[in-house]
């Protein structure tokens, strides 16, 4: 007889808003395929996700359920329940802002065949009806204040509620400690008056100002659209041009729809496969989401390698 696909969550997964979700196929040969989820269904949505194929019933259990869930520490679920709690956590979490982890896409294949059509089962996501972002203990200090920062964008002062390890984080490349945005990259305001004098000398009469008062710096928003895929990119040219991609989407959603429909021609032509404009288009719809009411155009975008890996990035804009 056919073991049909079975899923677990965490026990207490909507009471701590962290916990894991396995959903599992079973196939005549005995093999055992899993498709796992790190759920934060107070914020983050999908934070993490993998898939595995088990040689046995046996292995599955040892190697992936006693390890996910110990002491029994697992509610059954449906699989098409487990599904519709998956979709609604990342629906949830886009709306904030945040993308499910890199490796959904292949964990999501466990869930061919099985549709949520009939399913009426209803999850709740937040805490106190408000966004609640815990810091995990793989999440830097760099990633807990991105993290803010989109909070702050999509849901306003006062709009979410946050938990961190301390409130003393090291300053993020090149920001100041009193919390002026001032510069990013450890060549500091030089860098910036550098930028803005080759922009007043290609461009004549045109009034340059380095990070005016009451804005935002473009150069944080465009690293909050490009940050799904700059966390998986594996070297600093991996991550130039996700970001100079970014600039190109940002200023594509600018644009009136006849002009985008005249410029993805255009566009598609740059890429060598179809990934290269599936990312584009992402990146194009997470500008769209994260800054609907932004007007201000990219002009130019700078970028070299910073400490411990990362990418210090300079962005001109004119409106």
């Amino acid at each position: 007889m056919k073991h049909p696909p079975e899923a677990f969550r965490s026990a207490k997964l909507f009471d701590s808003g962290y916990g894991y979700l396995v959903v599992s196929r079973f196939k005549a040969d005995g093999r055992v395929e899993s498709g796992f989820f790190l759920l934060d269904v107070f914020c983050l949505g999908v934070k993490d996700a993998g898939f595995h194929c088990f040689k046995s019933i046996a292995d599955y259990q040892e190697s992936l359920l006693d390890r996910l869930f110990p002491d029994e520490d697992r509610v059954r679920m449906t699989p098409a329940a487990a599904r519709k709690l998956t979709e609604d956590a990342i629906s949830y979490a886009r709306g904030l802002g945040f993308s499910p982890g890199v490796d959904y896409k292949k964990a999501s294949r466990v869930f061919g065949g099985i549709t949520t059509v009939n399913c009426d089962e209803e999850f709740m996501f937040g805490k106190d009806d408000k966004p609640l972002y815990i810091q995990g203990p793989s999440d830097s200090p760099v990633r807990v204040e991105r993290i803010l920062r989109a909070l702050e964008a999509r849901c306003g002062e006062g709009g979410y509620h946050y938990i961190v390890a301390a409130d003393d984080f090291e300053a993020l490349n090149g920001e100041e400690k009193n919390g002026e945005y001032a510069i990013t990259g450890s060549v500091g305001r030089a860098g910036l008056e550098a930028m803005a004098e080759g922009l007043r000398a290609s461009r004549p009469g045109l009034e340059v100002r380095i990070n005016p008062p009451g804005r935002r710096k473009v150069s944080d928003m465009i690293w909050l659209v490009a940050e799904p895929l700059l966390e998986s990119a594996p070297n600093f040219e991996s991550k130039q041009m996700i970001l100079n991609l970014t600039a190109l989407a940002w200023n594509f959603t600018l644009l009136d729809p006849t002009a985008q429909e005249e410029l993805l021609v255009k566009i598609a032509d740059l890429f060598e496969c179809p990934e290269g404009m599936e990312m584009f288009l992402y990146l194009a719809d997470r500008t769209a989401l994260l800054f609907p009411e932004e007007e201000r155009v990219i002009c130019k975008v700078e970028t070299e390698p910073a400490l411990h890996g990362d990418v210090a990035v300079r962005v001109a804009s004119a409106i």
